[in-house]
């Protein structure tokens, strides 16, 4: 079943790549937007200024020229800029904002318009004053001032003239806002082609970061077709991903090796199972190829039972193993060790009774993490397997102590002990050495050391001092923190 695409890591990463570059695209115009209308709006401020001044001097040393157009443009007064300076508008004025870059006179870069009144009232002169504009008796009061005027449509500015007047100049903002709304506009325009374009670069950027991650994926699925040897190239890993190639390839090698030790263990059931089984059959064969007395039926249905709970044992031992397997560490719970021992003895007695060993047992009241009935089959199977290997009248001793900082069980026996190349498979599943258990399937101390793995301890073998052998049970105490499986 496809995925939808927005669970893509591609087009997550084109939304929020997008939206990053969106955002911060909008708020770089945006500033530059407001210093672009800052600036403007000081030069109109500037130029409104140095008309006033020019105002106020003409009105002192040349009071007959005073707007009056015709004698203002024939030398009083510089000509128009544009008239003036060599420079040129560049194209990305010309595209931003048109306006600003004419250079026809026509269309006055800076329209601007004067007047000249007295504080009653009376109007003096004026000059390109627009239409219903008149004094304002406030005027008075801002002169040498710069303000908006009530309608937000012009901008003024005032100071005290001669002979009691009031000389005022102002322009409209008309071309401000016109100027806004160019740049706006180009602002976004681009904003609309550029973004496409980042987006595409985005994709095909992580695209290709991405390379050695498909190069992940190739190898995981040669894995999934049969190639279990195939592993991650950590030299041609980038940095960022070297450790996490690394753990995937400790990961397989774990689960290769699970996979491996899962098909041996299927093998071995296998062969532990149809062994009775092909005696059953042996028998029942046997049984039916002529006509037997009840004694000859007697002993073919005994012999028949005695390879049957053969197999029940061997079940016993395998659903015993499957439950160490699945123990979860959350389903421990602090439990007293004294009374465990105690029922595995107990549990253990008639089988000491029938080899003449007799069981000793030291043990203390230890409280320790862990669910009873998995810590009781640990100490039987230690205890059975110390009473099978221990000669007639002989002892087997179990204790709890203290070692290390952990608690300890102690199980010893004096017999034949364990070969040094046995030793090392001691506690692998289905293993039998020269100590083996009689009617025993090798998985005794397998399900032992499963147990105590789950618990967060695990079991030792050494030889006992003067010939046997020494089993330690060690986990750490209800509430430490669990050591690592050795």
């Amino acid at each position: 079943m496809p995925r939808p695409q927005f669970r893509s890591l591609r087009w997550r990463f084109a939304f929020w790549f997008g939206l990053f570059i969106l955002t911060l695209a909008t708020g770089a115009r945006y500033v530059q937007f407001r210093l672009a209308v800052e600036l403007l709006a000081r030069d109109i401020d500037a130029q409104l200024w140095a008309r006033l001044g020019a105002l106020k001097a003409q009105q002192r040393f040349a009071p007959e020229t005073l707007l009056d157009p015709a004698i203002r443009l024939g030398g009083l007064f510089l000509p128009d800029i544009r008239q003036a300076t060599d420079w040129k508008p560049s194209g990305i004025l010309r595209v931003i904002m048109p306006m600003e870059s004419r250079t026809d006179l026509e269309h006055p870069a800076f329209p601007w318009f004067a007047g000249i009144w007295r504080p009653d009232g009376t109007t003096i002169d004026t000059l390109n004053v627009p239409p219903g504009f008149a004094w304002e008796p406030g005027w008075r009061d801002r002169t040498d001032r710069i303000w908006t005027h009530a309608d937000g449509r012009l901008r003024l500015a005032a100071t005290e003239g001669r002979n009691d007047t009031v000389l005022l100049v102002g322009t409209t903002l008309d071309n401000l806002r016109t100027a806004k709304r160019q740049v706006i506009f180009f602002y976004v325009w681009t904003l609309a082609a550029v973004i496409p374009f980042g987006l595409a670069a985005g994709w095909l950027l992580l695209t290709r970061m991405m390379k050695p991650l498909d190069g992940i994926t190739r190898t995981a699925d040669r894995i999934r077709r049969g190639h279990f040897e195939e592993r991650i190239d950590v030299a041609a890993a980038d940095s960022e991903l070297v450790g996490m190639s690394e753990t995937l390839n400790s990961m397989l090698d774990r689960l290769e090796a699970v996979r491996v030790t899962q098909s041996r263990f299927n093998a071995d059931v296998a062969h532990q199972v149809l062994n009775p089984v092909h005696g059953i059959l042996l028998q029942t064969d046997v049984a039916l190829q002529r006509p037997r007395s009840a004694e000859e039926l007697r002993q073919t249905v005994a012999s028949v039972r005695e390879l049957a709970n053969g197999i029940e044992s061997l079940c016993d031992s395998l659903l015993a193993f499957s439950r160490s397997q699945a123990l979860e560490p959350e389903t421990l719970k602090p439990v007293d060790l004294e009374p465990i021992i105690d029922a595995a003895i107990e549990q253990a007695a008639p089988f000491a009774t029938d080899h003449g060993v007799t069981i000793t047992s030291d043990s203390v009241s230890t409280v320790v993490n862990g669910q009873p009935e998995l810590l009781q089959q640990v100490f039987v199977n230690l205890l059975t397997n110390a009473i099978a290997h221990s000669p007639a009248s002989g002892t087997v001793s179990i204790d709890t102590g203290n070692r290390d900082g952990e608690v300890c069980v102690v199980v010893v026996d004096h017999g034949s002990g364990i070969s040094p190349v046995d030793a090392p498979h001691l506690f692998e599943r289905f293993v039998r050495g020269e100590r083996r258990t009689p009617g025993g399937h090798g998985l005794g101390l397998a399900i032992c050391q499963s147990i105590m793995h789950g618990h967060g301890g695990y079991v030792v073998q050494r030889p006992t001092p003067g010939g046997g052998a020494t089993f330690e049970v060690r986990w750490p105490r209800a509430g430490a923190n669990p050591p690592a499986p050795r």
